[in-house]
C-alpha cells in the first residue's frame, strides 16, 4: 500500500459524486496509492455522517492534485480544514451535499429526534433543508427537514411539460392523472414517459412533491394528499401546445366534481413572442384565476446575456399587484441570487435553483435553474393550501393571497439586508 513519505502530509476528504460508489471509489484510491511512485499517498478510511459515506486519506498537496485529476467526475477531493468554503465552491459548480460535512467527530453523532407533532425527513437534499431554515438559525447545524402534516385541504397540482419518470423513488405514490395534447397523440407518445433527455419535468415534479426531493410531502401514512397530473406537451414547445395545455387544465378544474385547490407549475419562458395569441392564453390564465388556481412559472435564466437581466419573457411579464402569477427566480442554499436568473422586477420570491437534486430518468441528478425553482414553490403553494395557511375560496382572492403569502410570511431574507426573498415553509428546522 502507498505510504505517506512526508511530514507535511495534509489531511483530505473524497466525496463520491454518487453515493453508491462510494466501495467502488475507495477501491480506485488505494490502487492509485499503490500505483503513485512517489509513495505520498496513505491508505483511505471510510467516515460516516448520518447516512452519507466519504472517504479520508492523508496526501502531500502534489499527490493530491495527481488523485484529484484521476477522480475526474466520479468523486471529488478537497483538504478537510477547508471543507466550509470548498463545500460552497463545488456546490456552486456541481450541486453536490458537502457542506454537511463540515463538521468535527463529536459532531457526528446523532442528537435529538425532532418534536414528535412534527413530520421530518431526516438527511434530507441540502436545498429542502433550505425551506424549513427558520430566521435565527444557522443552516450549517439543521440536520432534518421539518414539515407539519395537519392537512385541510387536498389540493391538484398540474405540470405542464413533456412527461416523467415514474420509475423513480420520487414518483412512488403515482401519478393520478395524464393529460395528453394533440400532438404527442399524433406523434404516438401518448404514454408515461419523460420523452425530455435532460428530464425537465421529472426533475421539476420531483421538487414539488417528490418523496425524497420535494418540498410537499403530500402522504398521510400510505394515502396521498393531493391529486398530481401532468400534462404532457411536446418538449419543443410550440404556441399550439401552450394553448392547448391551460385550456385543459382550466376545463379540468370547471369540471371537478368538488371545488378544490389548485396549483399549475409552467417551468418554461418564451422570448420574442407575438403578444396577439398569447392573449387568448392570458384569458385562459384569468379564468383560472377566478376558480381559485394558482399559476407558477418561471423568471428565466438569461441574466447573463447582455441587456437581458431583468425578466423579458412571457408568461412572466404579466405579473402585476392585479395579476396574480407568481414568478419564481434562483438563488443558491445561502439566498444569493444565481448569476443566471432574471430578475427582480416581476418576481415574486426565490427558491433554491444552483446544484439541487431532483429526480431524473432513472435515477437523481444535480440540476441548476429556475425550473428546479419553479417546482419547490409549487409544492410549497400545495403545502400552504393544504394545510389551510392559505384558504380556498373558489375565486381570485385564493391565487391573489397565495401570492402575497409566499412574498411575506411564507418567505424570508437571508441575506440582509438587501438579498432576495427565499421561501420558507413556516417551521423550524432541527
Amino acid at each position: 500500500t502507498g505510504q505517506l513519505a512526508a511530514p507535511e502530509g495534509i489531511e483530505y476528504t473524497v466525496f463520491p459524486l454518487e453515493p453508491q460508489r462510494v466501495t467502488s471509489v475507495g477501491n480506485f484510491i488505494r490502487e492509485f496509492a499503490i500505483k503513485d511512485t512517489v509513495r505520498t499517498i496513505t491508505d483511505p478510511y471510510r467516515r460516516q455522517f448520518n447516512n452519507v459515506l466519504y472517504w479520508q486519506l492523508r496526501a502531500t498537496e502534489a499527490a493530491a492534485g495527481r488523485l484529484r485529476a484521476a477522480l475526474e467526475s466520479d468523486a471529488y477531493l478537497f483538504k478537510t480544514t477547508a471543507v466550509a468554503e470548498q463545500a460552497e465552491i463545488h456546490l456552486a459548480r456541481n450541486g453536490s451535499e458537502l457542506d454537511m460535512l463540515n463538521v468535527s467527530d463529536s459532531g457526528m453523532k446523532d442528537g435529538p429526534e425532532p418534536k414528535e407533532y412534527k413530520a421530518h425527513q431526516r438527511s434530507p437534499p441540502e436545498d429542502l433543508k433550505v425551506v424549513s431554515w427558520a430566521p435565527g438559525q444557522i443552516l450549517a447545524n439543521l440536520r432534518y427537514y421539518v414539515y407539519d402534516t395537519q392537512w385541510r385541504a387536498k389540493p391538484v397540482i398540474y405540470i405542464i411539460d413533456s412527461g416523467l419518470d415514474t420509475t423513480g423513488p420520487d414518483f412512488r405514490l403515482g401519478i393520478d392523472k395524464w393529460l395528453y395534447s394533440p400532438n404527442v397523440k399524433a406523434q404516438r407518445k401518448d404514454t408515461p414517459t419523460d420523452d425530455n433527455p435532460r428530464s425537465h419535468g421529472s426533475c421539476v415534479l420531483s421538487k414539488a412533491i417528490g418523496t425524497n426531493s420535494g418540498v410537499y410531502k403530500n402522504k398521510i401514512r400510505e394515502n396521498k394528499n393531493s391529486e398530481v397530473v401532468v400534462v404532457k406537451v411536446d418538449r419543443d414547445l410550440p404556441f399550439g401546445e401552450i394553448l392547448w395545455a391551460f385550456s385543459i387544465i382550466n376545463t379540468d378544474i370547471r369540471n371537478s366534481r368538488t371545488a378544490r385547490p389548485a396549483v399549475v407549475a409552467f417551468p418554461w419562458t418564451v422570448y420574442n413572442t407575438d403578444p396577439v395569441p398569447w392573449s387568448i392564453i392570458k384569458t385562459y390564465f384569468e379564468q383560472i384565476f377566478n376558480q381559485g388556481g394558482s399559476i407558477i412559472v418561471a423568471s428565466g435564466n438569461n441574466a447573463t446575456t447582455p441587456g437581458r437581466q431583468d425578466v423579458d419573457t412571457l408568461p412572466a411579464m404579466w405579473e402585476s399587484p392585479t395579476f396574480p402569477l407568481v414568478v419564481v427566480g434562483a438563488v443558491n442554499n445561502i439566498g444569493t441570487i444565481a448569476d443566471f436568473s432574471q430578475g427582480p422586477t416581476h418576481v415574486t420570491v426565490w427558491a433554491p435553483g444552483v446544484g439541487v437534486q431532483c429526480a431524473k430518468r432513472y435515477g437523481v441528478k444535480y440540476a441548476s435553474g429556475t425550473s428546479p425553482s419553479t417546482g419547490s414553490v409549487a409544492g410549497l403553494a400545495a403545502y400552504l393550501l393544504a394545510l389551510g395557511r392559505v384558504r380556498f375560496r373558489g375565486n381570485i382572492n385564493t391565487p391573489t393571497i397565495l401570492k402575497s403569502r409566499l412574498a411575506g410570511t411564507a418567505s424570508w431574507v437571508r441575506q440582509p439586508p438587501n438579498g432576495p426573498r427565499v421561501i420558507w415553509n413556516m417551521e423550524q428546522g432541527y
